[in-house]
Formats: C-alpha cells, sequence, structure tokens
C-alpha cells in the first residue's frame, strides 16, 4: 500500500510539472525541468518521552502548483535499537489558481501498525464574502495488534461566509 500511495503522488507530481523539450544538433531530445532553491525546515525536539524532528520543504513551486512534502521521525526513551519508534511521511499539493489541494500521507509505528490517510478539496466557488468547496478523505489503519481497521472515508460539502 505503501508503494502505492508513493507511486500516486509521484505520478500526479510529474503530470503537473511543465516540461519544456529542447533539442540539441545532433537532433537529440531532452527534458528542461526549471529548478529553483526552495524553503526547507527541520524542527527537532526532546520531551520526557522520547525525541525526534521533521523536516518540511516545498519540492516544488510555479505561479500555478505547489507540492510540500514532510517527513518525520521520533525516537523513544528506554527502547533498544537505534531504529526509530515512529516515521511518517506526507505530501502536500495545491493548485493556486483554483485554490483546490490533495494531501496523502503514512505514519508507522513500531509494533501498533501503519495509518495511511488521503484527501482533497475542490474549490466549487470562492467570491468576496462566501464559499462553496466539496471535500473528500479517506483513511485506514494496516497492522497492528488489532489487525487491519475498515476504512474511513468521507465527502463533504462546506460553505462558508462572512456576514
Amino acid at each position: 500500500m505503501k508503494c502505492f500511495v508513493f507511486a500516486v503522488c509521484c505520478v500526479a507530481a510529474t503530470i503537473a510539472m511543465p516540461f519544456d523539450v529542447v533539442e540539441d544538433v545532433d537532433g537529440e531530445q531532452y527534458y528542461v525541468i526549471p529548478i529553483s532553491r526552495q524553503k526547507r525546515q527541520t524542527n527537532w525536539g526532546i520531551s520526557n518521552s522520547g525525541f525526534g524532528g521533521s523536516h518540511r520543504g516545498t519540492l516544488y513551486n510555479n505561479d500555478r502548483h505547489r507540492l510540500d512534502g514532510t517527513a518525520s521521525a521520533f525516537k523513544n526513551f528506554g527502547s533498544h535499537g537505534f531504529r526509530p519508534d515512529q516515521v511518517g511521511g506526507r505530501l502536500d499539493y495545491n493548485h493556486k489558481p483554483s485554490g483546490s489541494s490533495a494531501f496523502a500521507g503514512a505514519n508507522n509505528v513500531r509494533g501498533w501498525g501503519t495509518d495511511v490517510a488521503a484527501g482533497g478539496r475542490y474549490n466549487i466557488h470562492q467570491g468576496k464574502n462566501y464559499g462553496v468547496d466539496l471535500t473528500g478523505q479517506y483513511g485506514r489503519h494496516f497492522g497492528g495488534p488489532g489487525g487491519t481497521g475498515r476504512p474511513e472515508a468521507g465527502v463533504f460539502l462546506n460553505a462558508h461566509g462572512r456576514f
């Protein structure tokens, strides 16, 4: 399931990117991918139960699309070995002109299983004083002592206004 979510996110990011094709004097064609430096942020912390951190950054950003990624790891005090007890990641996509967005993420806790979630928001109408959007979300727990759980999903119509 993790590989499927990762593959879907990679395909979506690839489709969303605008590629230019250039040709050299020998007739060889190349894809030109714009690369720019983006803001990255790393946070580390220690609490009474353990230590860990996360790294967040913008993977792609232009005037129409934005893709952000987050990775995190946490290690409990008292557990043996160097492997993290909790690892996770998330991708967030935003289509700037429409205000629509999507996300996919997974979080694994050693011994308790993996939580997977994906969702999206489609902006139906956005006015100066009100807006309407359609939101959908899916989540499921895999593995652990309780086994694989039932999928949880929902679709919602949201309206908001300023009076």
